[in-house]
């Protein structure tokens, strides 16, 4: 395989496999896309990369992770002019969405931590809400409309985090998934659902991407490659 063909992903190409990553920057005002996160992907765009993945926006205001951490909904006109700074240089752009859950911060929130179970975090030992049916319909239309808004924004698609720091990892594993209902008997469920809806949102021309935690290293309770999953 070479990093340097193209590829195609749908009606999409890139021009090359290098893929660049959603991450913390502290760039943000406020919590919108800023003029130095378009600076800082023009060049990543510029440098070679294929394939460019914004900063993780929240798809729901429940979520502050951080203080700068970007919300969807205040991420539109940042994430059109992200794009226009990478379109000469033929870079895809797709909107990294997800919501951090139990992983995420009440400091700046001042509510509840948002999370499948009430158990503690490992790191924090924050102890969040378990989420009702409310809680759970709310972020699934969080997804869908953050989704819609990138595709207005002109972006070539969306990222969804189920991987580290997410909350769907957290529906997914029975280290914090301790539920009885529906979404217990079924950890993929919330993640099923959320695709569906993102992709109906999105359309069938633009990229939707699923990052994942495959591996939890907990064998007794957390994800590992054997988990069945419909995405394999």
């Amino acid at each position: 395989m070479n990093l340097l063909e193209l590829i195609s992903l749908g009606r999409a190409r890139a021009p090359n496999r290098v893929v660049f990553g959603p991450h913390e920057t502290n760039l943000g005002r406020r919590r919108a896309i800023s003029a130095r996160h378009v600076a800082y992907y023009q060049r990543r765009a510029a440098g070679g990369c294929g394939i460019i993945v914004t900063e993780i926006a929240s798809v729901h205001p429940s979520d502050w992770p951080y203080e700068r951490a970007p919300l969807a909904a205040d991420c539109g006109p940042g994430w059109s002019e992200a794009v226009a700074a990478c379109a000469p240089h033929g870079a895809l752009v797709l909107a990294g969405l997800g919501h951090a859950g139990m992983q995420g911060s009440s400091a700046f929130s001042q509510s509840a931590l948002w999370a499948p179970s009430r158990v503690p975090d490992a790191a924090s030992r924050e102890l969040p809400m378990e989420m009702a049916e409310t809680e759970i319909n709310a972020l699934v239309d969080g997804f869908t409309s953050a989704a819609a808004l990138a595709g207005r924004s002109g972006l070539d698609g969306v990222e969804i985090n189920a991987g580290q720091h997410s909350l769907l990892r957290q529906f997914h594993s029975g280290l914090t998934n301790q539920r009885s209902d529906r979404y217990g008997q079924d950890r993929l469920l919330l993640t099923e659902r959320v695709v569906q809806s993102v992709r109906a949102a999105l359309g069938s021309d633009r990229v939707l991407g699923l990052r994942l935690c495959c591996d939890e290293l907990a064998p007794w309770a957390g994800v590992t490659p054997e988990l069945p999953t419909w995405w394999r």
